[in-house]
């Protein structure tokens, strides 16, 4: 296998210049919806007052927060320092918050995002790998005690991010959490979506689906940081403080639609769930999203900018389906945007747009850029964000942001054969929050060029080092692949990065 220094010298310097600045606008990205930047924009005390989006609290030493999710430890201190006192005192009483195992190490350098050392706040660590575990069921169990012992008097916090169900698991009793993490991880290898996981999980947990909300009648403020497509804030960590709006039995439709094995343990509480269930109302409750992906792409678009000869376009925030398929897709949507940067005549299909959740009113704007580019050799930036799922078939290690990027390697090598286009492409797929599924990096990123020297695309640079990509893709091991190719310099490994907002692609393409 070539080392990283070989396989830099056949790139050619303006392709590993390109690189760095795709990697650069994901990063901004990321850091547009780190926590303790937008929670701050929420929060303003005056005295005795504090205020949250406008709305007024009584302030006195009532306040405790609780905290669920990949970005809550980031929105700590920003609610400390709004809580202090002119007398250097607190009106923060107490809080726990359960966040990933070994966030803490990672953010350690990064000091916003870390609590202050006289922090009031308990911090517990655990669902290694976004798995619920012993841990952060221990972790559930302190938050729901505490939780109880509030009255009318007190204000809870409640901070809310992606990550938050595998940190939140308190299982309904006779059931385990083994049984019911087994439950979750079944549906989720058949390809169910994040709604449907949730729906699940919300009748087979005590807290979620409204349920810690039910816990106290103390005033509760939920601060979010959605990880889920148009923010439906009942889906998010499985809605902890909203009420349960899925229709009786969808839960069980969804069990019988993956053809997934229902222990009786299991029927029997979906069962009671729907005979109890009814739409409850919060009025004790104020659910408020404080950043999205839309934040984030933003963020990415700002950051491209920032050239002032580059031309971009934000064309989705909704991006699902099939991670390997919206990899194809991607790389087809890449093809027919370099046919018309050739000047041939043609039209991006309506059905192609769709297949990628772009909005057909967008193919208007994508048409002008490409025709702009193609005459002034203007690079373009096109961003999408969402999350795609795997259907796990094989036996292999990867996320569906890696498993993306390998299917659009696989495929701009086929379809570009013997393309006209004179130019760069490099596609990246990243999850905000630095983790790809059960591996250590957030995502990966391609490349193809026209160069009449060196290697013409990633995939031949991998088949020269005797891997083959197909082969990795078919048992959704796309993390080896990326690990093996060239001592990993494709993958992006910037650790928790303390946010999660769901997933961001970077199409770059520069003419030539």
């Amino acid at each position: 296998m070539k080392s990283l220094t070989m396989a830099a010298k056949v790139l050619r310097s303006s392709v590993q210049e390109n690189i760095l600045r795709i990697q650069k606008a994901f990063l901004d990205g990321v850091n547009a919806v780190q926590p303790h930047e937008l929670i701050g924009k929420y929060l303003k005390q005056d005295t005795d007052k504090l205020f949250i989006n406008g709305t007024q609290f009584d302030l006195q030493q009532n306040v405790y927060v609780v905290g669920f999710g990949k970005a809550v430890i980031g929105m700590l201190q920003p609610i400390q320092l709004a809580l202090m006192t002119s007398k250097g005192e607190s009106h923060l009483n107490r809080g726990i918050l359960s966040v990933p195992f070994g966030i803490q190490r990672t953010l350690v350098n990064k000091l916003p995002l870390l609590p202050s050392e006289t922090s009031y706040i308990e911090i517990l660590e655990g669902a290694k790998e976004n798995i619920p575990d012993e841990a952060s069921f221990a972790a559930s169990k302190k938050i729901v005690s505490l939780v109880k012992e509030l009255g009318k008097q007190d204000l809870l916090l409640v901070l809310i991010s992606g990550g938050g169900s595998a940190l939140l698991p308190y299982p309904v009793p006779p059931l385990t959490l083994d049984e019911k993490s087994e439950m979750i991880r079944s549906l989720s290898h058949a390809g169910a979506s994040i709604t449907e996981l949730n729906t699940v999980r919300k009748v087979l947990s005590v807290t979620k689906g409204g349920g810690l909300a039910k816990l106290t009648n103390a005033r509760i403020v939920s601060l979010i940081l959605s990880d889920i497509i148009n923010s439906p804030i009942d889906m998010i960590a499985s809605g902890p403080t909203v009420p349960n709006r899925d229709a009786p039995g969808a839960a069980e439709e969804i069990l019988k639609k993956y053809n997934i094995s229902t222990p009786e343990c299991i029927s029997t509480i979906i069962q009671k769930k729907t005979i109890n269930s009814s739409l409850s109302q919060f009025p004790h409750v104020t659910n408020l999203i404080i950043g999205s992906n839309e934040t984030a792409l933003v963020g990415v678009e700002a950051s491209v900018r920032d050239d002032s000869n580059s031309l971009s376009l934000v064309l989705s925030s909704a991006l699902t389906g099939e991670a390997s398929t919206a990899g194809r897709n991607i790389a087809e949507l890449i093809v027919a945007m370099t046919h018309i940067m050739c000047g041939h005549q043609s039209e991006l299909s309506e059905h192609l747009l769709l297949d990628l959740c772009v909005s057909v009113d967008k193919r208007k704007s994508i048409t002008e850029i490409l025709l702009k580019s193609s005459e002034f050799k203007y690079p373009i930036w096109l961003i999408f964000g969402g999350e795609t799922t795997v259907t796990v078939r094989g036996s292999g290690r990867g996320g569906r942001n890696q498993e993306m990027v390998l299917s659009t390697s696989v495929a701009l090598e086929e379809k570009l054969h013997g393309s006209e286009f004179i130019g760069e492409i490099i596609f990246l797929s990243g999850g905000t929050d630095g983790i790809d599924g059960p591996t250590d990096a957030a995502g990966a990123l391609t490349y193809w060029c026209s160069s009449e020297i060196g290697i013409r695309s990633q995939a031949q640079e991998a088949r020269e080092q005797g891997l083959i990509p197909e082969d990795f893709l078919g048992i959704n091991d796309s993390y080896t692949y990326f690990t093996q190719l060239s001592a990993g310099q494709y993958l992006l490994k910037p650790g928790h990065t303390g946010t999660n907002v769901m997933d961001l692609q970077i199409i770059f393409i520069n003419p030539k």
